[in-house]
């Protein structure tokens, strides 16, 4: 390289380091100002198109749906609603798919093996009238998340009303609800690579307390029963755990009861599992609908904590679904104080089992 050319090409790369230093401190600067920091609340996400209480929820891939229920007028809601899921967990704008057979509410949902079932619950007239029913409906997922046309499959081998779903593997399990009386018994069924069902089979272990508008999850192996509605003029509602361990054939262990009881006994409330912690959220304790939501860890074995407190929902309601994508928590519809709700909310799972949201602070 000749004199000439140094001498040019020396200030060039003078000023080219000079502003890849003031790259490097601008960011080391914002790095400094803008934190990540854990807010200890919930924030709102799209709402869904049709208000429903007593709705069923269910995640598949990235999509989200509500089905069922019953809306402000008191009429059964047939359409069936998706939403995507961002990767920031925030929903896209919902859209309405292929309706139910059956208008029904209190029922359950699963989806598991590209198909979205609709579970249990009941019909026609509102009040002593209504009728708990064993239909199960099975719909394809298609690969833009809308569904296919809505079948009858497998019949559970009880009606029940405001039952429970959790699924393990390819296993679905219903636990209790109504059908005349509160029960105490579980069946399962296991879902076929076509989506089939497999005949229900009633457990031979059934729940120490007959449940009714109760709550289930499940974590790892191990299956929960939680809270609920009983039949008593001065205690209407339950505040026990009970748990049993699956085994590796799908069938139930005994179940018993959890020494930790929740902070508030709730009933039309609902539970999930994320890792190893285990949550229960809003409801009704017998005078007021709940925004509260409580979480325990869970041992190695299975068994709760102690219950805390985490950040309560915006809306205190009822009748509630819930779902879960990764670390996140929704909560849809259900009906408050202003009436039945569209309304979604949804919550990040911190490191220690706390719900809230990540935002970037800037000092």
């Amino acid at each position: 390289m000749n004199t000439r050319n140094q001498t040019y090409l020396l200030p060039f790369l003078g000023i080219t380091l000079l502003a890849i230093i003031a790259v490097f401190l601008l960011k080391t600067k914002q790095d400094s100002t803008d934190q990540k920091t854990f807010t200890t609340n919930w924030q709102s996400a799209a709402s869904f198109i049709t208000p429903r209480r007593a709705l069923a929820a269910a995640t598949y891939n990235n999509y989200l749906y509500v089905l069922g229920g019953i809306d402000e007028l008191n009429q059964y809601v047939r359409t069936v609603e998706y939403s995507k899921i961002n990767a920031d967990g925030q929903l896209q704008q919902w859209q309405t798919t292929t309706r139910l057979n059956e208008g029904r509410f209190y029922l359950a949902a699963a989806a598991i093996n590209g198909y979205l079932y609709a579970i249990g619950g009941a019909q026609g007239p509102l009040g002593g009238n209504n009728t708990p029913v064993a239909t199960v409906e099975k719909a394809k997922i298609n690969a833009d998340g809308s569904l296919g046309s809505w079948e009858f499959a497998q019949s559970l081998t009880t009606a029940r009303r405001a039952l429970t779903v959790n699924q393990r593997n390819n296993n679905v399990y219903a636990l209790g609800g109504y059908n005349g009386i509160f029960l105490h018994s579980i069946e399962y069924t296991t879902v076929k690579d076509d989506g089939s069902l497999t005949p229900w089979q009633l457990s031979t272990e059934q729940s120490k307390v007959d449940r009714y508008i109760h709550s289930s999850a499940l974590a790892n192996d191990n299956l929960y029963l939680l809270a609920g509605h009983m039949r008593n003029d001065q205690t209407v509602s339950y505040g026990d755990v009970e748990l049993s361990r699956l085994t590796d054939s799908g069938k139930l262990s005994p179940w018993h009861v959890e020494a930790t009881t929740l902070l508030t006994p709730r009933f039309i409330a609902a539970a999930f599992s994320l890792g190893d912690y285990l949550y229960i959220l809003a409801g009704h304790d017998g005078a007021k609908r709940l925004n509260t939501v409580e979480f325990a860890p869970l041992d190695d074995k299975g068994h709760v904590g102690s219950w805390q407190h985490t950040a309560s929902l915006t809306i205190p309601r009822s009748g509630a679904a819930t779902a879960t994508y990764r670390n996140k928590v929704y909560v849809l519809g259900g009906i408050s104080e202003i009436g039945v709700l569209n309304s979604v909310e949804v919550a990040t799972q911190a490191a220690d089992g706390g719900l809230g949201h990540f935002a970037i602070r800037t000092h």
